[in-house]
């Protein structure tokens, strides 16, 4: 149902939302180990929120692995003082993995300091921890690691890792690294709803400061959702990981003495510095295995995938009918010019495909209980967040407020779904809508534009009729935010 508008970040600025990459774009979704249930992102105009009640995050998943055939790497040794630093945002428990450094070096009675350089980093703020080990206490002088001055990096977020701040720390004769490859929330992405970090460009940055064989990425938030259930436990995984890889010069005993005396998700935590040990010590069978169950992601720049996968959406979304008169104009268009072809395929698609009062509701009945069977267990109830011309009053502010509603809601979205043969007909209450004319009109224009395109065509324009045809795709949300979005467009497209 998302429509990846951003609009809930905007209301919220909460770093518990997340991009999700689909076959459709990036939408959004809610990290519940992140999430702090102040609720702030239902005011995001917005139908594909749902709330649930008395719902118990499923951390039933650990799956059975054996352990004790992994290796036992060489551990770095100590000359005069060992410089560890770790990166991360606050919020996500980066906290923890110096805590825990120090705590088993303690334990085997070497000296330790650590020094955690948050600065104004609250949740989803940049947090630096300098960790210095050594044989005696005495042999530290000073906490904070200088230039060039790091043996180990442990990387708990790319954009914090490949930051010049933390690259000034690097040696690319002597540090090593262990970094998470996945993208964490930062204020950009909560109130941009097109900012997209450069994953690649940060890789590539620290791969220029250290040796290729010192590197290494793990995705260590899909490891701790995969195998644990919880997103909390990837800085333990990471601490893993750099375990295996060399990075720590503390026994496994005493880090994991020190994960017991923590106190806090013992069990939980146990497994996921185990986990992190298998992702570099066997990364294929971890990986293998690791892969989401969603929806594969297709190759958006293969024509006939796209165009197959996008008839059969629009089959379901409404008929047969549909499906083909979109496949029409798309092959019209290909044997003009194939990459002008699978523009259209994408643009046309999406207003051929708006959500509607019917779609939102097929989507809500077709997709809803099996993607919350995935999160949690079951025994709870379901809230419904709606906003209608019809019922709702306005805000302050002129937008429509939105109704919470019941379960018993869900009883009339599967009716409202079944109603779908009637959009568009004379019985399709909500065709008189002025944002279901609008939709109406868009779909119409489009159709001239491109059949103008094609008695036109040539290949010195061919650029600006893709970037035409591409336009549709930036029109995101619902209601007022939708509108703001088509004037948007309008205007692109003059």
């Amino acid at each position: 149902v998302c429509e990846g508008c951003g609009d809930c970040g905007t209301k919220s600025n909460c770093v518990a939302i997340l991009p999700k990459e689909t076959i459709l774009g990036r939408k959004r979704q809610i990290d519940q180990s992140s999430c702090n249930k102040d609720f702030s992102c239902l005011e995001g105009f917005c139908p594909s929120f749902v709330s649930v009640e008395g719902a118990i995050i499923d951390k039933t998943t650990i799956k059975n692995f054996d352990f004790s055939n992994l290796t036992i790497p060489k551990l770095p040794k100590i000359n005069q003082t060992f410089n560890l630093v770790v990166t991360g945002v606050g919020g996500t428990g980066v906290v923890t993995i110096g805590a825990l450094i120090g705590m088993a070096a303690r334990l085997e009675g070497k000296g330790v300091g650590v020094m955690e350089m948050a600065g104004l980093a609250q949740k989803g703020g940049a947090v630096h921890i300098h960790c210095r080990i050594a044989e005696r206490p005495e042999d530290i002088t000073a906490v904070r690691v200088s230039y060039a001055e790091a043996d180990a990096l442990i990387g708990g977020e790319l954009l914090v890792s490949a930051g010049d701040k933390t690259l000034s720390l690097l040696n690319r004769s002597k540090t090593m690294a262990v970094c998470a490859s996945n993208e964490a929330n930062s204020g950009e992405f909560a109130l941009d709803r097109n900012f997209l970090l450069p994953k690649d460009d940060m890789k590539l940055a620290l791969a220029a400061r250290l040796e290729e064989k010192n590197l290494q990425f793990v995705d260590a938030t899909a490891i701790a959702k995969r195998f644990l259930g919880d997103t909390i436990y990837a800085n333990v995984v990471l601490l893993g990981a750099a375990w295996q890889k060399g990075l720590i010069p503390l026994s496994m005993e005493a880090i994991k003495k020190a994960i017991w005396l923590n106190g806090t998700g013992v069990e939980g935590n146990l497994k996921a510095f185990d986990f992190g040990r298998r992702a570099i010590a066997d990364s294929e069978k971890i990986f293998g295995s690791s892969q989401s169950n969603d929806e594969n992601l297709i190759n958006s720049d293969d024509m006939t995938a796209v165009i197959s996968d996008r008839k059969k959406r629009l089959k379901d979304y409404q008929n047969d009918k549909l499906a083909s008169k979109y496949e029409d104009l798309v092959v019209k268009v290909s044997g003009v010019d194939r990459k002008l072809g699978l523009a259209v395929a994408k643009g046309y698609y999406k207003l051929l495909a708006y959500k509607d009062e019917y779609e939102v509701a097929r989507l809500h009945v077709t997709n809803l209980k099996t993607a919350l069977s995935k999160e949690f267990k079951n025994g709870y109830k379901i809230n419904f967040y709606f906003a209608s011309s019809f019922m709702s009053r306005k805000k302050k502010d002129g937008e429509i407020k939105k109704i919470k509603f019941g379960s018993w809601a869900f009883y009339f979205l599967r009716v409202l779904a079944l109603c779908r043969g009637l959009r568009g007909t004379i019985f399709d209450i909500f065709r008189y809508s002025e944002e279901r004319i609008k939709e109406r009109y868009l779909i119409k224009e489009y159709e001239n534009d491109v059949s103008y395109f094609i008695s036109i065509f040539s290949a010195r324009s061919c650029d600006l009729m893709i970037e035409r045809a591409l336009i549709p795709l930036d029109i995101r949300g619902f209601g007022h935010v939708k509108n703001k979005s088509i004037t948007a467009a309008s205007e692109k497209r003059k």
